[in-house]
């Protein structure tokens, strides 16, 4: 309770005085898929945007359950909030979606895999998430084989002041509240967001386990987010970013249980993952030379903590620390011939990573250098639009990487769009994997080469611009080197996958207040030397959504459909039974809200409506029908 506490108390302060200002509305541009602002409908990428407000609205309150309902991303969680979440991008690995924040790399750098956990993020100081899947190493280098996800926080908006308040709660005793304070005085802007979230839990060992005792299994975070900028004249602008997010949670089995000793998972109440902490800070300078030419130049620092208990005595620590610096130089061309909207960003990025792992039976402390350099562009010709990047990487240990990646996209009579990429992409060995006691100093970089290509139309239709939205998506990837154990229980460079998948969308607006959506995605992802499907990947994936929004209400029904997927299998005494399939299951969920009054909303979502048993993550149980109720409040237009 301490966490929500915390934003219960800046709420107060927030709401002290209520101006009458707005929130800056972002533009419709992304910036994630080439470090340049882009409409996305033009770009030859796979790209989805993720409104937070709108998320919201719906009763989605974390990280973690806004991303699932993205096409073509499996969320598999071990448990409710605060557990181990992994995201496995377009077939590829967990540790294959690089995952930043406003640009910053949160891929953990002491987990064994350099992987993101999204399990104990709130979305309280965001403005969106953006997504872009294929092979992103060009642009933005290691972990990105199956694509990126960048969080972006919340600016300051007009006026001196504006604030937000959002309180909810609901099943298993869940109390949750985020709380900020945005606004412009003179040159200088800010945005301060505090939240914090507490839960019981349920049980995550699944009820047809015989070591299922109905053992609550509770977490906590509290997050505080500071965003600064500072235009000193019209040309020379400083910023400061700020983000610090603590948590906690109890649970029912190792993280990473050694199935081989067919270990059994016993619901322990003693068992917790007692500090899961992570600190980002950067300080940012941009010097614009003209509107055509920028120049920015940032450093900082990403430290996480974790620290696993039983019964109150340490049982492993994991501490991982990322200094990084870089230098970017933009330059944007206009009108130029035959091009338009040409642009060029060009940088160098620096990094060194540490980690002090200590799991009682082995340890690592190491620490590696890492310089890259990067060079995008993009230009439209009429309605063809054409992007590049290339990207070298150098690695203390194992030397250089170079990635590339080309699109184009061709606009017909804009209602159509087609459009095709190809790239290549890489993920280096980590820390662990090199220098843990079954590691391998002499490992090389996982290798992926990927080509994509899609389509989407928008046909008007009832009176509607766009009544009828029709996307395909078709991709293929083979991803090279892949670390995995050998016959002597080392790492080494001894695996292959071949992946393919293909996605249809469809939408469909009978009228301007009610949209039904339907995607369907197929995912082949096969481990090319055993001949055997990657875990965790299903086959068949459906989302579909009734979404009504008329005046002041707004409402959802959606349901999710997860198809059976390769996982370790646990049998209902517990132990370990190999490798095999996870059955296939549905997800439920309703949401309605009403904006009683100019910046005061109610809302309330129920989840997992049909009450389904369900195991994302094998031996691990999906949370039970769940009801929230919520207010927002914040200040009117």
């Amino acid at each position: 309770m301490r966490y929500v506490l915390k934003a219960a108390l800046l709420a107060a302060v927030s709401f002290v005085a209520l101006p009458a200002a707005a929130q800056d509305i972002e533009d419709d541009l992304v910036i994630t898929a080439t470090r340049q602002p882009s409409e996305a409908e033009r770009l030859p990428a796979d790209v989805d945007v993720i409104d937070v407000d709108e998320a919201r609205s719906r009763g989605v309150d974390t990280l973690a359950e806004a991303i699932a309902e993205t096409p073509g991303i499996n969320v598999v969680e071990s448990g409710g909030f605060g557990q181990q979440t992994s995201l496995f991008s377009g077939g590829a690995n967990s540790n294959h979606t690089l995952v930043l924040f406003d640009g910053i790399r949160l891929n953990d750098p002491s987990s064994p895999g350099s992987s993101y956990d999204a399990g104990q993020d709130t979305l309280g100081g965001l403005t969106r998430v953006e997504i872009v899947q294929g092979p992103m190493s060009a642009v933005f280098g290691s972990d990105a084989i199956g694509g990126v996800i960048n969080i972006l926080p919340r600016h300051g908006g007009e006026g001196a002041l504006n604030a937000r308040l959002d309180v909810w709660g609901g099943s298993f005793n869940t109390t949750a509240a985020s709380a900020g304070v945005d606004g412009t005085l003179g040159r200088f802007r800010y945005a301060i967001t505090g939240e914090g979230y507490a839960t019981e839990g349920y049980d995550l060992v699944p009820e047809r386990m015989s070591t299922h005792t109905g053992d609550d299994d509770g977490a906590e975070s509290g997050t505080f987010t500071g965003i600064f900028d500072l235009d000193v004249t019209d040309g020379l602008a400083f910023d400061l970013l700020v983000r610090h997010r603590e948590a906690r949670a109890d649970f029912d089995a190792f993280n990473f249980p050694p199935p081989t000793f067919n270990e059994q998972r016993a619901d322990d109440p003693d068992l917790e993952i007692a500090q899961n902490d992570v600190t980002i800070g950067r300080l940012g300078a941009t010097w614009r030379l003209n509107d055509a030419f920028s120049l920015r130049a940032s450093g900082g620092k990403l430290e996480q903590r974790r620290e696993e208990q039983d019964g109150g005595f340490t049982t492993s620590t994991f501490e991982g620390d990322r200094r990084f610096a870089d230098l970017v130089a933009n330059l944007q061309f206009g009108e130029t011939g035959v091009l338009s909207n040409a642009g060029i960003v060009a940088g160098i990025e620096t990094q060194t990573e540490e980690v002090d792992i200590d799991q009682g039976f082995a340890t690592v402390v190491a620490d590696q250098d890492h310089t890259g350099a990067f060079v995008t562009a993009q230009g439209d010709i009429a309605n063809l639009t054409l992007t590049g990047a290339m990207r070298v990487d150098d690695f203390e240990g194992f030397g250089m990487e170079t990635t590339w990646r080309v699109g184009a996209s061709y606009g017909l009579f804009d209602i159509v769009r087609f459009y095709a990429a190809y790239g290549t992409s890489f993920r280096a060995p980590t820390l662990y994997e090199r220098f843990i006691s079954w590691g391998n100093p002499d490992l090389d970089p996982e290798q992926g080469t990927a080509w994509e290509i899609g389509g989407d139309a928008r046909f008007p239709a009832f009176g509607q611009d766009a009544g009828i939205e029709i996307g395909l998506l078709y991709r293929s990837s083979e991803i090279e080197d892949l670390i995995d154990f050998n016959s002597f229980f080392v790492y080494a460079n001894i695996d292959e996958a071949e992946i393919d998948s293909a996605e249809v969308r469809f939408a469909i607006r009978p009228t301007s207040w009610l949209t039904a959506r339907v995607s369907y995605v197929y995912t082949d992802a096969q481990d090319a030397v055993a001949n055997t499907p990657l875990l965790r990947r299903p086959e068949d994936a459906w989302y579909a959504s009734l979404d009504f929004d008329h005046g002041p209400f707004t409402a959802q029904l959606a349901w999710r459909s997860v198809g059976e997927r390769a996982d370790q299998i646990y049998g209902d005494n517990g132990f370990w039974l190999g490798v095999g399939t996870t059955p296939q299951y549905d997800v439920v969920r309703a949401s309605a809200a009403w904006e009683f009054t100019p910046g005061a909303q109610i809302y309330i979502a129920g989840d997992n409506l049909a009450d389904e048993d369900y195991e994302p993550a094998n031996a691990f149980a999906g949370a039970p029908r769940n009801v929230m109720v919520g207010i927002r409040l914040k200040q009117p237009s």
